[in-house]
């Protein structure tokens, strides 16, 4: 049963890959670039423009974040909502560019925190330190790729942690599934939650994990937990509108916490008996 299941899994997650793909080939086709809304930050933090310009983003601002670098001290951390509904983080001392953010246009009465009702093509390369994300409600045909120094990550509905120290990578997945794609190769092994992995440089280049281990219950396992809550928490708490004026643009809407939302509505009369 174990073996039918994994032949299974692995042949679904090529069919992703494909869509990815199919999906990517089209969507570099000059579409209008994704926005991204500052849902936190406390610390340092700066933002590098591709013309070398750097500044302090501000809370609850709109950013459009391609070809930008963040960057966040030893003490920061920052966590942006994408319009696709992708949640990242950064935290610690860390950098990560994003290369690239594009995004089909959003029909209007479809947006949803639950589900993408579009297409996206999100590449962001970490540079150092510990980035979150959560995506488990991303569409069959967007593309969600971590670039690592020894190869990339794509997202198939996934939440986790990426820490990069000094070329080591190691890949934590806490739900869903994601694909390590090795460099200068076709190789490409899946990585499913509760699992964490190490990659070095030598195993890298040997097509292998140099560790890999289940998620457990220990303490440094809960801290992923928690940073990884901290991801998911970014994109539940935002929904991008599309603009009543200009259906091609989208506005950030923010809402209550989710359990918030769970409560039950007090009722404005009582029974009597």
């Amino acid at each position: 049963m174990i073996v039918r299941y994994r032949n299974f899994l692995l042949l679904n997650c090529a069919l992703i890959s494909a869509a990815h793909s199919l999906a990517g080939a089209s969507l570099q086709n000059g579409l209008p670039d994704g926005i991204a809304l500052v849902t936190s930050r406390q610390g340092s933090v700066t933002l590098s423009a591709p013309d070398g310009r750097i500044r302090e983003p501000e809370l609850h601002a709109v950013e459009v974040l391609s070809g930008v670098k963040v960057t966040s001290g030893s003490a920061g951390s920052i966590f942006f909502s994408l319009s696709n509904g992708v949640g990242l983080g950064l935290h610690g001392e860390a950098q990560l560019r994003f290369e690239s953010y594009q995004q089909d246009p959003v029909p209007a009465g479809r947006e949803s925190i639950d589900y993408e009702p579009t297409r996206s093509r999100l590449v962001v390369q970490l540079l150092q330190g510990t980035l979150l994300f959560s995506a488990e409600h991303i569409s069959p045909l967007s593309e969600v790729v971590i670039k690592l120094p020894h190869g990339q990550i794509q997202i198939h509905r996934a939440s986790g942690k990426v820490l990069l120290n000094d070329s080591d990578a190691q890949i934590s997945i806490l739900s869903g599934i994601v694909a390590y794609d090795y460099p200068n190769t076709e190789v490409q092994t899946f990585i499913n939650g509760p699992n964490q992995v190490r990659i070095s440089a030598q195993s890298a280049r040997e097509g292998r994990f140099a560790e890999s281990q289940q998620i457990g219950t220990d303490p440094s396992s809960e801290d992923v937990r928690q940073l990884v809550r901290a991801a998911r928490h970014a994109r539940e708490r935002v929904i991008f509108k599309v603009s009543a004026t200009d259906p091609s643009r989208l506005q950030p809407v923010l809402v209550a916490k989710p359990a918030a939302l769970q409560k039950p509505t007090p009722r404005p009369y009582r029974y009597l008996d």
